[in-house]
């Protein structure tokens, strides 16, 4: 039976996290101290504490670069217009399938990686692995929305109903958790099913979609709409900012019916360390290591062996891993052809 559970009561909250001073995007001169460079568009206070973390466990020196724009073509020139990255740490999917698809990634082969990582969250050809895990959750105000309304909602196409006509809230095509989730419904339900479902959200919108997620859940909780889709984690970090909030997650009856995202990362096939990025890699994936970055960014560890807290757990087991998500890998160029039909913005 499908139910909201409040986001207060599974938020996942860490303390101390500190920022650390960004380094600028340029490439680096080669030295023989030169330290690991780690290149994110992650913000650094998602990553910096556990670099930090790495460079006193292990006394190597990590620099972070950070850089917002999309990066998912960069890795195919030689190098040029990227930083000399050691390590590539992905936000999401979508952009761990494309630099991979640019050429942007070494084969790593690791005992140590496989065995703290479930086959469908790493790539088959041994160019990236996912390193927390997250869904992309139905959420509403529950101040206009009640209970018994939820009960339409059975899975992502539901929001097509005409009963959410003038309800409904998304975040741009461009976020890539809604490209992921429209290769997603394609899996499921083939382009045809999946093309009309986006038709029909369109249809459904109260205002114009919103430039990512953190904004589509503030519109939510102002009253602009009542229901929406977004990252769980952007909830999480809401109902942290906000604790009187009135926005609550909903849970699908089928746990498969529920799209899994990841963050994830890959060695760059120009690392300078590639050595040195793969232990990294490792040590990331490692039970402690894995919980603290999924603390940080309110994600779910990938390692089995990681502790959790206990409100993330009582949601996390009404989820269920993809069966491989390289399978949606290969649907996203399909998606973006389906977005592009159906006018979504």
């Amino acid at each position: 039976m499908t139910s909201g559970i409040s986001l207060l009561a599974i938020a996942v909250l860490c303390g101390g996290c500190s920022k650390e001073e960004v380094a600028p995007a340029s490439t680096p001169e080669p030295a023989v101290d030169q330290p690991l460079i780690v290149y994110s568009a992650m913000p650094a206070s998602r990553l910096a504490p556990v670099l930090q973390a790495y460079t006193a466990e292990t006394g190597k020196k990590v620099q972070l670069v950070v850089n917002e724009e999309d990066i998912s073509g960069t890795f195919s020139n030689g190098g040029e217009s990227l930083p000399a990255a050691d390590l590539h740490i992905a936000q999401s999917f979508g952009e761990l399938w494309g630099v991979a698809e640019m050429d942007g990634y070494r084969p790593t082969f690791s005992d140590s990686i496989e065995s703290n990582t479930p086959a469908a969250l790493r790539d088959p050809e041994s160019r990236w692995v996912a390193l927390a895990k997250r869904v992309r959750i139905v959420f509403y105000n529950k101040g206009q929305l009640s209970a018994e309304e939820m009960e339409h909602v059975l899975d992502y196409a539901s929001l097509g109903k005409k009963i959410w006509q003038g309800k409904l809230c998304l975040s741009s095509s461009q976020v890539a958790g809604n490209r992921t989730l429209i290769a997603h419904l394609i899996d499921k339900y083939g382009v045809r099913s999946a093309e009309i479902t986006v038709r029909q959200w369109r249809a459904n919108l109260a205002v114009s979609p919103f430039p990512d997620d953190a904004a589509l859940v503030r519109a939510v909780a102002d009253g602009q709409c009542k229901i929406g889709i977004a990252d769980l984690n952007i909830l999480l970090e809401h109902a942290a900012a906000n604790p009187d909030t009135s926005l609550v997650h909903y849970l699908f009856s089928t746990s498969v019916e529920t799209l899994v995202d990841v963050s994830g990362a890959g060695v760059s096939r120009h690392a300078h360390d590639p050595d040195g990025a793969v232990q990294l890699l490792e040590w990331l994936m490692s039970a402690p290591p894995n919980a603290l970055f999924a603390a940080l960014g309110k994600q779910i560890p990938i390692n089995p062996n990681a502790p959790r807290g206990n409100a993330v757990a009582d949601w996390a087991e009404h989820i269920s891993s993809p069966e491989s998500l390289s399978n949606l890998g290969y649907l996203l160029e399909e998606a973006d052809r389906l977005i592009e039909r159906a006018r979504f913005p």
